[in-house]
């Protein structure tokens, strides 16, 4: 009996509890409506559980109409719907960090400035002030921009330093930016390393065409003025700077752009002393080979000399492929230097050989020394002018001046490889 009675004590324990958690989870829903699908019938189970999907997934909605107008006031230019507004526009050179010739580049620090007039800002100037200072965050959502950028970069060639945006009470806004660019440059290298070029930064407004924002120079003296002291660490010289807009129209893209070009001059002494000057050594150590006395003992010097000279001219003519552009039309000045020292040395080459022929294998000794001497003498004179006639070369006519010169060189070493021929025949005669 005791044993049944405690059995059924631990039942209705059991049973009590359960009751009790029912009553907690559920008692404060007893009073509450059924729910029911939109139609007013009693929700089955899966309504409620798509119902229980959807509230809590369910988001806030915004009304962007409202946000927008709040966060952009002035999101339409100036005049809009009328004439095209004036947006005036300064750059300055701050640093210039050089140009690469090879991969038709430059480098520099610039400040770009813009001027417009928007009476709407003026109510963004506290009333006891006179101006205003705004940052690009600030300025992008309160006031409305011309969007004005560089457009001559290389790809991820255009890093902003600073951006500040100065509002006055009588609605002219001032826009000061400072970039670091890297700018892609069509080079003109035809008489490298005596060249002149011009170094252009081209700006338009990314977002407007000419019917809507169409760029000014600023009158304002001295915004555009560069200094003479950017480029003292560079091997440039400068010599002036432009300022012009103009108007761009390809297809149903019409542009008003600004451009700003710099004139320098590259200054060639270290080119002189790494290159040019080496390169004449070149020849004339070259020469040298008819310095050595005409016999067997001095054959190996001799030639070993002039294929020595004609590989290390080889050798610098390939450090100067380095620094032109690798596609590029025609001719360069410096190419042509090169060219006149190559057919000078394969001249040396030549009449060295013929020397050992005529000496060897003719066995005329005689003969070859008067050619060795007749050489000495006339190799620098005509070395000598082939070299001079190169400084008069200009870019418009190089590659003509060129085959001239080398036609030349050729005209005159096959005249005199004849006339051994000839002498020769007379010389064996006479020993005969």
């Amino acid at each position: 009996a005791l044993h049944l009675t405690h059995g059924w004590s631990r039942m209705t324990l059991h049973i009590v509890c359960q009751v009790a958690c029912l009553l907690l989870l559920f008692g404060p829903a007893l009073g509450r409506p059924e729910p029911t699908c939109e139609s007013g019938s009693r929700a089955t189970s899966p309504e409620l559980l798509q119902h229980a999907t959807h509230a809590a997934t369910r988001v806030p909605v915004i009304n962007f109409e409202s946000s927008a107008s709040e966060a952009l006031p002035n999101v339409d230019r100036p005049q809009a719907g009328g004439p095209p507004d004036l947006i005036h526009i300064g750059v300055l050179l701050k640093d210039f960090y050089g140009a690469d010739l090879h991969n038709e580049q430059w480098e520099a620090d610039i400040v770009v400035m813009l001027q417009w007039y928007d009476p709407r800002v003026s109510g963004l100037v506290p009333k006891d002030q006179i101006g205003r200072t705004l940052s690009e965050g600030q300025a992008k959502d309160l006031m409305w921009t011309p969007d004005v950028i560089v457009t001559n970069t290389e790809l991820q060639g255009r890093s902003v330093i600073s951006t500040s945006f100065h509002i006055s009470v009588d609605g002219m806004v001032n826009k000061t930016q400072r970039l670091l660019v890297k700018i892609k440059e069509n080079f003109d290298g035809k008489e490298f390393p005596y060249d002149q070029q011009a170094l252009h930064v081209l700006l338009a407004s990314a977002s407007y065409m000419t019917d809507d924002v169409q760029l000014v120079p600023m009158v304002t003296a001295n915004l555009s003025d560069i200094g003479a002291s950017s480029f003292d660490k560079s091997d440039w010289t400068f010599l002036f700077h432009d300022l012009k807009v103009f108007e761009e129209s390809v297809g149903s893209l019409k542009k008003s752009r600004a451009q700003f070009v710099m004139h320098v001059l590259r200054d060639a002494s270290p080119y002189m002393s790494s290159t040019i000057f080496p390169e004449i050594m070149i020849v004339v150590l070259s020469f040298t080979v008819f310095l050595f006395p005409v016999n067997p003992g001095f054959a190996m010097p001799r030639v070993s000399s002039a294929v020595i000279a004609f590989l290390s001219m080889l050798t610098i003519s390939t450090r100067t492929s380095a620094m032109l552009p690798e596609v590029r039309r025609g001719l360069v000045w410096m190419e042509l230097f090169e060219v006149v020292c190559k057919m000078l040395l394969f001249i040396v080459i030549m009449l060295n050989i013929l020397v050992e022929t005529v000496f060897h294998s003719w066995q005329q000794p005689e003969l070859a020394k008067q050619l060795v001497f007749e050489l000495r003498l006339a190799f620098p004179v005509v070395a000598g002018l082939s070299l001079a006639a190169c400084s008069v070369a200009t870019g418009k006519h190089l590659e003509l001046f060129c085959d001239a010169v080398r036609s030349a060189l050729l005209l005159v070493t096959a005249i005199f490889i004849l006339s051994v021929f000839r002498r020769s025949r007379n010389y064996a005669s006479m020993q005969k």
